[in-house]
């Protein structure tokens, strides 16, 4: 009777004693990689090596290559082969970052689904809020929703009929605002756990919105400061290239008060401020995870004062 035990070092197959063995290579990174696979229920290329013997293994992971049941323990000890604690540290660390980070990537999907959640419900909330201006208008001018809530209509059963619808559709649009309002308490916790820099800068709205059309934290943080200064204005790129149609100066950082409330000459060479920011902000996010934020901002404040003073600003 055969057993098939993976230790954080190798694959032992034994009965009373080891019968076959294979070590991983003596690698941080290697054995950081193994781990993370058994973490995640992927069988290894070492393990199937002893599909032939059909040993018991004593995890379900393993069922593919053996029979699963209770197995004999054996002490295996990692120092016997060379292996040190150190470097059992050292990769569990590295395995923990790998994990951390594969979560961070999930975490940016979901974040651009609540974008895009976020979007929706605006554009409803619109749509209805217009719908119930105009029909409580034949009643009452419009003040509030709160107002509506309280309509009542005497009469005959019709007339309470369409003000209960009318107080029906105000009470879609309060539970419409309160989703908003959770939505963007997520948005921002989140983005302030995965990119804590960016969100600094610009804030949890643009920032998210960046990530999302970006297609992720990574591929913000490759991106040219010129790309990311038209994120959101692909529309009007592509009108430029087809029709010869004036460029687009910005996109999604026309959101920030520093461009929108900016004289319109001046707007380009801000948004190009905030973009080459953006880029750095973004970088340290996604690979050194060093704060340094304080000082971007700093320095996006002293650059922007600069070129508000000037008097004469190239249209660009």
């Amino acid at each position: 009777m055969m057993y098939l035990a993976t230790k954080w070092f190798g694959v032992f197959l034994y009965d009373n004693e080891i019968i076959d063995k294979i070590l991983f290579p003596k690698d941080a990174n290697e054995i950081a990689e193994r781990i993370y696979k058994i973490q995640n229920g992927i069988l290894l290329e070492e393990e199937n090596r002893f599909k032939k013997y059909e040993p018991i293994v004593g995890e379900k992971r393993l069922s593919k290559i053996g029979k699963f049941g209770k197995i004999k323990k054996l002490k295996i000890m990692g120092k016997e082969y060379g292996y040190s604690i150190s470097l059992l540290k050292e990769a569990c660390i590295k395995a923990a970052i790998k994990k951390i980070r594969e979560e961070e990537g999930k975490r940016e999907r979901r974040i651009s689904e609540a974008v895009n959640a976020l979007d929706d419900l605006i554009k409803v909330e619109n749509i209805l809020r217009e719908r119930l201006r105009d029909w409580y208008g034949f009643f009452n001018e419009f003040e509030s929703i709160e107002d509506i809530l309280k309509f009542d209509l005497d009469g005959n059963e019709i007339n309470r009929l369409e003000s209960n619808s009318i107080k029906k559709l105000a009470e879609i649009v309060v539970s419409i605002e309160k989703s908003k309002e959770g939505l963007e308490e997520y948005i921002e916790k989140a983005m302030q756990t995965i990119a804590p820099n960016l969100t600094k800068i610009v804030g949890y709205k643009i920032s998210a919105r960046l990530v999302a059309i970006a297609g992720g934290l990574d591929r913000l943080a490759v991106m040219p400061s010129g790309t990311i200064q038209l994120l959101g204005a692909e529309k009007a790129l592509f009108r430029h290239l087809k029709s010869g149609s004036p460029p687009p100066k910005h996109g999604v950082i026309f959101m920030h008060e520093m461009v929108n409330k900016a004289p319109r000459k001046k707007r380009g060479r801000i948004a190009r401020l905030l973009a080459t920011k953006i880029a750095i902000a973004a970088k340290a996010d996604a690979f050194t995870h060093n704060y340094i934020a304080d000082d971007l901002d700093k320095e996006i404040k002293r650059k922007y004062e600069e070129i508000m003073k000037t008097k004469k600003c190239l249209n660009i």
